[in-house]
């Protein structure tokens, strides 16, 4: 995976807890329809051993389906659900994610630390290398997607 753009790592506090967080664009090296990935990495702060890391690819879009996540085009760390109506019309936008929000990362670090993401007693990463499949899973706030 080639890194494309630098973003610097942000605070977030969260139950009395800091998080740092950033969101990146990848460009893949091995894919099948789509080079393009957005890559999420929060850390507990002083727990730099066992981050969240969510890796969100178009690879992983079902091939079958009418539905299609489009991850980081045009906008750098934003995901947008296209549903085709049919073949003569062009796609329609129904749902877009901004991974540069804060209120939408601190929804990401609520449902993975309910969810198996334990910063404080691992010391390993915690993947998710399917985030597209998660996303129907986080109860995002409306308005900021």
């Amino acid at each position: 995976m080639k890194h494309i753009n630098k973003s610097k790592l942000r605070k977030i506090s969260i139950d009395n807890e800091i998080y740092l967080w950033k969101a990146g664009h990848y460009h893949l090296t091995e894919f099948k329809h789509s080079k393009c990935a957005e890559k999420v990495t929060v850390y507990l702060e002083g727990f730099k051993n066992a981050p969240l890391n969510l890796l969100f690819r178009e690879e992983d879009n079902d091939e079958n389906s009418i539905q299609k996540w489009i991850v980081g085009y045009p906008n750098t760390g934003i995901i947008w659900l296209f549903i085709e109506n049919d073949s003569n019309k062009p796609q329609t936008e129904s749902v877009s994610i901004n991974l540069n929000r804060p209120a939408v990362i601190r929804k990401i670090i609520e449902y993975f630390s309910s969810n198996g993401w334990s910063p404080k007693t691992s010391n390993k990463p915690f993947i998710v290398s399917n985030g597209l499949e998660l996303l129907d899973k986080i109860d995002f706030p409306n308005g900021i997607k």
